[in-house]
Parts: C-alpha cells; structure tokens; sequence
C-alpha cells in the first residue's frame, strides 16, 4: 500500500531550536510529474542546518520559514512519476542533495538525487555532500591542490577538516593543521598547529614549509592569523564563517602586501556555475576517490527523527573530541 502521511520537522520561524520547530504529520500528496518520491532512511545535522534554524547571515534571506530543515540524506526510491524518463527505479539507493531532509519521505527532481552503491552504510552515505563535495570542489576543482603544495587549514578537528587530512594522504599534498585542541588532533603524521598561539611563529621553531595556500572555515581574527603564514603569491580559500565575524582590515593589508589570490567558496555557487549535469559528474569522481581510497566520514551517534531535539542538544553541546556526525534516522 502507498504511503499517504509523512512525518516531518516543521521550522515554523527563526529561533532556538526548542521554540522554533515542530514535529507534524501531514497528508502525502500525488506525486507531481517529473518527479522522484524517496523514502528517506537517514540525515545528518550539518552546522548550516543550525545556523538556517536560528537564521544567520545569508541564511535568513534563502531558507524562509515554514520550511523543513535538512540539506542531504540517503533514501529510497519508493514512487516515479509516469510522465517523463527520471532515470531511477523504485527500490534505488539514492543521496538526496536538497533542502527540506529532515522527514521521512520528500519529492525530489531527478537532478538532485545521485544514485549509491548498495553496500554503503546509511550513516556514511548521508554525509556525501555537503562536507563531501566541498572538499573535493576546493581541493580538486579551485585550489587544484597537487604535491609541490603545503596548505594549511583552520578548524582542523570539523568534519570537513578531517576529509582534508585524508586528501593530503591520498592526493599527495603537504598539509599543516590548525585547531584550538592541537592534543585532540587524530593524524599524527601530520603537524598540528596551536590556533590560541601565534601561527607564523610556530611554523619558524618548529622548521615546518611555509604554507602556499589557506583553507579557511572560520574568518574573521582567525582569518588574519592564517594569511599571515602564506607565502608571497599563495591562495586563500574562505568556505566557511564560524566566528560569524567580518576579516579585520589587518586581514586585507597581509592579502595586498603578499599578492594573495583570495576567493571565497560557497557550494551553492558553484553549483550555479557549472550546472547540474557538471554537478553529477564531479560527484561521481568524488565517490569513485572516497571508495578507492577508504576516506573516512565518521558517525558519533544515531537517534530517531522523532529525537531531534536531543540531536541538536548533542550538536550544540558536545566537544571536538567527539569524532563523528549525529545521524537522524528515519
């Protein structure tokens, strides 16, 4: 029998999580022509889930509430409209990249479903985009990363962080780590920075390569601290505003004195840019990386939909010691 109702978080406004969402049931409507109905099995918490619940920066101007939250998940495929080729099959396993994943079953468009391998787990597959994706974009598509180059990355114990450490083994570059827990830091082949200290002098006492290029997941002061270590003509790459903080003047002075090429990386322009069939086919090379190479996404806990709340809790509470993503299951 086909489902008729789906279980759904509801962000209803902007806010603390515990005042902002809703779980509901609602009716399943007919799915609409060219599209894919997915029975979604697992989601990750991802912080721009968070910081689209409590409406940060760009994200209060591009996920307006009433929304569901959630921008990828893993499923399966449950119904194909009758009108037009999607190229899926009900039964197929399929990473779900869109916004709204944060429910048991979502209509998607062809374009946003990315067929999986059978054997990958529910709770590896779910976190094959927006961390996954980005790192391969700036690695292999932006800076082109190859082994003449050290590259030094902040917010080194983050997921996304930890994906780059596996690149530098499997694509040959020099990276050099940054973190605010340098005793907590998981690759000890590779050197690891004190972020509360000055970066520029502990690469001279500890004799490590001066970086040619800079990964940034955090701006502001953070930012001026990591370009301040480049060499003369090296690339600074910012994908990432944790400290919800503009560069200081400082930061833009070290970039104009060394001639630093900086770009900033947002997924969603990129995928803007390139298209959606370009999308799918780096994709597909990213996965084909992950598998040959064991790349690692790890998972620290798994709850029910229904327990979400307690998630984000763990989310917003939890240290960097814990490794791994906090998995919804559906």
């Amino acid at each position: 029998m086909a489902p008729t109702i789906n279980t759904r978080v509801n962000q209803f406004c902007f806010g603390q999580p515990k005042t902002s969402l809703s779980l509901e049931k609602v009716p399943l409507k007919p799915l609409a022509q060219g599209k894919v109905r997915v029975r979604l099995e697992a989601t990750n918490i991802n912080p721009s889930d968070l910081l689209s619940i409590y409406g940060v920066g760009q994200y209060r101007r591009v996920h307006v509430p009433p929304r569901v939250p959630g921008f990828e998940a893993v499923g399966r495929v449950v119904e194909v409209s009758a009108v037009g080729h999607t190229g899926f099959q009900v039964g197929q396993k399929v990473l779900v990249a869109m916004s709204g994943t944060w429910q048991y079953y979502i209509d998607a468009s062809p374009e946003n479903l990315f067929p999986l391998p059978e054997r990958l787990d529910n709770g590896y597959a779910c976190q094959l985009y927006i961390n996954a994706l980005t790192a391969w974009v700036i690695t292999t598509k932006v800076a082109k990363l190859n082994k003449d180059d050290v590259v030094i990355i902040n917010a080194a114990g983050s997921a996304i962080g930890k994906i780059f450490a596996q690149f530098a083994h499997s694509l040959g570059f020099t990276l050099i780590a940054v973190t605010s827990k340098p005793d907590e830091y998981p690759y000890d082949t590779i050197p690891v920075l004190d972020a509360k200290q000055d970066l520029h002098a502990q690469l001279q006492t500890r004799k490590l390569p001066q970086p040619t290029a800079a990964l940034d997941a955090i701006g502001g002061e953070a930012g001026t601290y990591l370009i301040r270590t480049l060499k003369e003509n090296g690339q600074y790459i910012n994908y990432g505003t944790l400290s919800l903080a503009p560069y200081t003047p400082a930061f833009f002075e070290s970039m104009k004195t060394n001639n630093i090429d900086f770009n900033p990386f947002f997924l969603r322009y990129w995928e803007e840019s390139v298209g959606k069939s370009v999308r799918k086919a780096v994709f597909a090379e990213m996965l084909d990386h992950f598998i040959a190479n064991d790349i690692k996404l790890n998972v620290a806990s798994e709850l029910p939909l229904e327990d979400f709340q307690t998630a984000i809790e763990m989310v917003e509470q939890r240290s960097s010691a814990v490794s791994g993503k906090i998995i919804l299951t559906l």
